[in-house]
C-alpha cells in the first residue's frame, strides 16, 4: 500500500494571472464535499427511509492554517479578500510522485489571527469552494 507523505505539499493561489505558493503553511484541509440527496420516503412505503440523488453536489470547503508573516503578499491577499471579496483561482499540489493537483476557485473567505503563549503569530482561512474542484 502507498502512503502519500504531506511534507511538500503547496497551495497555490493565483496572483496576477500566475500560481504563487502560500507559504509557511501548517494544514490544509478539503471538507464538505458530498452528493447532494432528499428523502423520498412514502406513506406507503417501507419502514426504512428512501433517499435520493438530486443531481447535484455540495462542493465544500478548503481550510488552511499557518504562521502569519504580514509582508507576504500571498498572506495579505487572502486577508484581503474579506474586503474586497472576489472569485479565486487555487491549486493545491500534492507530494506524490505524479505531483497530482487539485484546482479549485472559491467564491469566499473567512480570516482569524491567533496570538497565544509560547507559540508564533497564526492564521487561518476557510476558502468556500465554487464548482467542482479538478484533479489532473
Amino acid at each position: 500500500m502507498v502512503k502519500v507523505k504531506s511534507k511538500g505539499t503547496v497551495l497555490q493561489q493565483e496572483l496576477s494571472s500566475v500560481f504563487t505558493a502560500v507559504s509557511q503553511l501548517d494544514s490544509i484541509t478539503y471538507t464538505g464535499a458530498e452528493s447532494e440527496t432528499y428523502d423520498c420516503t412514502t406513506l406507503d412505503g417501507a419502514v426504512g427511509r428512501e433517499y435520493s440523488q438530486t443531481g447535484y453536489s455540495e462542493v465544500g470547503e478548503v481550510s488552511i492554517s499557518g504562521f502569519f508573516d504580514p509582508a507576504l503578499a500571498a498572506h495579505t491577499e487572502i486577508r484581503d479578500l474579506i474586503d474586497t471579496p472576489a472569485a479565486q483561482n487555487w491549486k493545491v499540489i500534492f507530494a506524490d510522485t505524479a505531483t497530482t493537483t487539485m484546482s479549485y476557485t472559491s467564491a469566499g473567505a473567512s480570516w482569524e489571527n491567533t496570538v497565544a503563549m509560547n507559540d508564533g503569530l497564526k492564521f487561518s482561512s476557510t476558502h468556500k469552494v465554487t464548482g467542482l474542484p479538478t484533479y489532473a
